[in-house]
């Protein structure tokens, strides 16, 4: 993975911090059944997510880190009642607010690289799930 331009890309994306509440807002509209899953204000989860992410690019070259983390964090969404094909719908949505903020300035290499590090990232999550539910 290209460290540098997922920093780049995401420096783009969120110059302002509007791309986890954007985020949000994609995802809901796409996927009006996740919204229950969800408090009414999704403010605070915005900034954990956004921590989240950051958290990840900064250690993207600690692949311990990365598993026990993201593993942990699986097993917490899978409580949550998070199911695999909403991981795609994730990442679908977040590389959608990523183009849409990024403008003009955003690239398919951009996109690219986020689809490859979002994918990773589901499958460490996923890897964290109990047996039964990780299908």
């Amino acid at each position: 993975m290209d460290k540098e331009l997922l920093t780049e890309s995401l420096v783009l994306a969120d110059g302002d911090d509007r791309l986890t509440p954007r985020f949000y807002e994609i995802l809901f509209a796409r996927y009006p059944g996740v919204r229950p899953m969800f408090s009414a204000d999704v403010r605070s989860q915005a900034a954990m997510l956004r921590t989240a992410v950051v958290a990840v690019l900064d250690h993207l070259d600690d692949p311990a880190w990365l598993t026990t983390t993201l593993g942990d964090l699986g097993a917490k969404h899978a409580a949550y009642g998070a199911t695999a094909p909403m991981y795609d719908a994730v990442a679908e949505c977040m590389v959608a607010a990523m183009e849409e903020l990024g403008g003009e300035a955003w690239t398919p290499e951009m996109t690219a690289a986020w689809s490859e590090a979002l994918g990773a990232v589901a499958g460490l999550m996923l890897a964290g799930y109990p047996e039964e539910l990780s299908a």
